[in-house]
């Protein structure tokens, strides 16, 4: 059975994109992406190409949506971010769930990560060795750094760029992106990719550089290339290494670094296994033998177990999903926000409320717990702040069922707005807002039109640079 499957479409998607995309360019000149340095500003055109495309792609229907697992990726990333020049900064995250081994930051502080990649990744010094090299491009920033290349070679880029991401947002499969690499400079001209390929090198050495100051293992980085390696000898083509130097050139490389002790010889309990298994659980979705998948790609028995009940609950098996878990010998947060769902999906809310409060009693500022109680209890949602969009999601999910279950409309309708606009439904979301707005009481007016007032600046701000929906239509 292939669930989740990515619809397949023809290379009429990329005419079209390209198409569009080159007049836009064309017209409107090339963003200086440099003119603003400061991270999240709307004058800041890496921020604005970045958050377009990131709302887009967090409207696909290849997103995974599991809390625990950006929880996990967050604190990954903490370890690495202050040894860079981004650190105090926020770095926006996505998974995304394909068939496709690729990994890839754009602009404005935003990394994605493909489920497929981690059957290559299989231990949590491989992925810090990714997190590395890909926080390294943000850190260097190679995309403004790509603008001084060449004018008239970014012009390409962007177009490449902005199809490749569109092609991946419609599910375009192998036929419309096997020449698209969607991680950075992906312009197949060989000039560009003789220079993205020293971009690529250029990371690869600064990843490893943080790996080292923040006593993390830099061998991973080695492991990784290894994996990359044997998998490209069993696949026509890696997305993630279509503009990169070949595996064997940088094992070469990583082998010749000078090697550093790390200051950490054992490092705290990791639920790495668990983050890696929750993305298979979604990638098992497109194979034709989902458990048996599972059962191929992951050893340890509790993490498999665990696996098997998130991919049962994803088929909406919550039954199932409990009876695996009951098999757990050990819990986590991962285990635990799974079980708590299945409880509240198979009508045993009281059970899940159990859990949730149990972890309350640790953790009382946790923000995945603390939303799931609200939703499940319709009770106000504690006034907590996150920059991070998918504590934003859990948040105004608990916002809209609170105020659903108070019959106050305009309310909850100004927080579905705010949730599908940040899936890149812009038209949904300003369509919600007016309603919302129309209907409002007194009291919540000056909040919805506070709320609309913020899609006017972002789309206001994406006019000016040539971002609007309709350039990047597609023939769907």
């Amino acid at each position: 059975m292939r669930l989740f499957l990515n619809v397949t479409t023809g290379l009429t998607i990329l005419a079209v994109v390209f198409t569009s995309t080159l007049s836009t360019i064309s017209s409107a000149g090339i963003p200086d992406l440099e003119a603003n340095k400061d991270e999240r500003a709307l004058s800041n055109p890496s921020y604005i190409l970045g958050q377009h495309w990131f709302r887009k792609l967090n409207g696909s229907r290849a997103l995974i949506d599991f809390p625990p697992a950006y929880d996990y990726l967050k604190n990954a990333l903490s370890q690495i971010l202050p040894q860079t020049n981004l650190y105090n900064t926020t770095v926006e995250m996505t998974l995304l769930n394909s068939s496709k081994s690729n990994a890839f930051v754009i602009p404005g502080n935003h990394l994605f990560i493909y489920s497929d990649i981690m059957e290559m990744i299989t231990s949590e010094d491989m992925l810090f060795g990714l997190l590395g090299h890909e926080i390294a491009h943000l850190d260097l920033r190679h995309y403004e750094r790509q603008t001084k290349h060449s004018g008239e070679e970014l012009q390409k880029t962007m177009v490449m760029l902005g199809a490749g991401i569109a092609a991946a947002l419609a599910g375009a499969g192998s036929d419309a992106t096997t020449a698209l690499w969607l991680g950075g400079i992906a312009n197949q001209a060989e000039n560009t990719l003789t220079y993205s390929r020293n971009q690529e090198q250029e990371a690869d050495r600064r990843g490893r550089e943080y790996l080292i100051n923040a006593g993390l293992d830099p061998e991973g980085m080695t492991k990784l290339f290894q994996a990359f390696f044997k998998q490209a000898l069993g696949r026509p083509k890696l997305e993630f290494l279509s503009s990169h130097p070949s595996p064997d050139s940088r094992m070469s490389d990583s082998f010749n670094a000078e090697t550093k002790g790390t200051i950490l010889s054992n490092r705290r309990t990791s639920n790495f296994e668990f983050f890696r298994a929750s993305l298979l659980a979604y990638r098992a979705g497109i194979e034709d033998k989902p458990y048996s998948y599972l059962d191929q790609n992951i050893q340890d028995n509790d993490t498999k177990i665990f696996a098997k009940g998130l991919f049962s609950y994803l088929i909406q098996s919550p039954i199932r999903a409990l009876d695996y878990l009951t098999k757990l010998e050990n819990h986590n947060q991962f285990t635990d926000y799974l079980q708590a769902l299945s409880y509240a999906a198979s009508g045993q809310t009281e059970e899940g409320l159990k859990i949730i409060n149990m972890r309350l009693d640790l953790e009382p500022k946790n923000i995945m717990f603390s939303m799931l109680y609200s939703q499940l209890t319709h009770s106000k949602p504690t006034n907590v702040r996150s920059d991070y969009l998918y504590e934003k999601r859990l948040i105004w999910r608990a916002n809209i069922q609170y105020y659903q279950s108070r019959n106050n409309i305009p309310m909850a309708l100004n927080y579905r707005a705010l949730l599908d606009f940040s899936q890149g439904k812009d038209k949904t979301a300003q369509y919600l807002i007016k309603r919302a707005e129309n209907d409002a009481h007194h009291n919540d007016k000056n909040l919805i039109q506070s709320t609309e007032n913020y899609f006017k600046r972002i789309n206001e701000a994406e006019k000016q640079e040539d971002l609007e929906e309709e350039n990047f239509r597609l023939n769907r």
